[in-house]
C-alpha cells in the first residue's frame, strides 16, 4: 500500500522571477531515501472568453520551451497585484489577464475547473474561468502587457476549434480543457 513520503532535506537549486527548483530528499515508507526535483510556482489562471455561444477569443504566441507558436486561452500567473485569499486573488488575476492580453473586461466570470498542471514535477495549480458579457477596453483603461509579451488575439468559432482539436492541432492542455468545457456548455444548451 502506498504511504506518504517525508521530506528530510530541501536544497534550492534555482530561484528566478517565475519559479524555483527544489531538490528534495525524501524518506520512503520502507526507510530508503529518494530524490524529488520539484518546480515550485505560484497559482495561475486561464480564461475562456466567449464572445457568444459560437465564438471565443484566443491568443497565439511564440512559446520558447516548445519552439513553436501556440494557440491558447488567455492565461497568466497570480502575482503581487492580486489580493485577498487564493480564490479572490485568482479571480483578480483572471480579470487582469483579460485586460493585459486581449483588452476586454468580463461582465460575468465563472470558475469551471481548478487543478494541478503536472503533478510529477510541480506543485503549480491553475484555476480556469469562462468569461462572458465582454466589454472592449479603450486605451485609457488598458493595462500594460508583461515585458517581452507579444501575441495575436484571434477570434475562433466553435466549429473551427473542433476542427483544430480533431486534427491534433490543439497542443495546450488548459486550452483543450477550456474547449471541453465549451463543448459541455453547448451540449447542455441543446447545441
Amino acid at each position: 500500500m502506498v504511504e506518504k513520503e517525508t521530506c528530510v532535506s530541501n536544497d534550492i537549486k534555482y530561484e528566478g522571477p517565475i519559479f524555483k527548483i527544489d531538490s528534495r530528499r525524501v524518506k520512503l515508507f520502507d526507510g530508503s531515501l529518494a530524490q524529488r526535483d520539484v518546480v515550485t510556482r505560484g497559482p495561475a489562471v486561464g480564461i475562456l472568453p466567449l464572445i457568444d455561444e459560437d465564438h471565443a477569443l484566443f491568443v497565439k504566441q511564440w512559446r520558447e520551451p516548445v519552439q513553436d507558436f501556440v494557440l491558447e486561452i488567455p492565461a497568466g500567473k497570480v502575482d503581487a497585484r492580486d489580493h485577498g485569499d487564493i480564490k479572490t486573488a485568482c479571480r483578480e488575476a483572471a480579470i487582469r489577464e483579460l485586460n493585459e492580453e486581449i483588452r476586454i473586461h468580463p461582465g460575468k466570470l465563472e470558475a469551471f475547473a481548478d487543478g494541478f498542471e503536472a503533478v510529477g514535477f510541480t506543485d503549480s495549480k491553475i484555476a480556469l474561468y469562462m468569461a462572458t458579457e465582454l466589454t472592449h477596453l479603450d486605451g485609457a483603461n488598458q493595462l500594460p502587457r508583461d515585458e517581452g509579451e507579444y501575441l495575436d488575439v484571434v477570434t475562433i468559432s466553435y466549429d473551427e476549434m473542433t476542427s483544430l482539436y480533431e486534427a491534433g492541432q490543439l497542443n495546450d492542455l488548459k486550452t483543450i480543457t477550456a474547449y471541453f468545457h465549451w463543448t459541455i456548455r453547448r451540449l447542455k444548451n441543446g447545441q
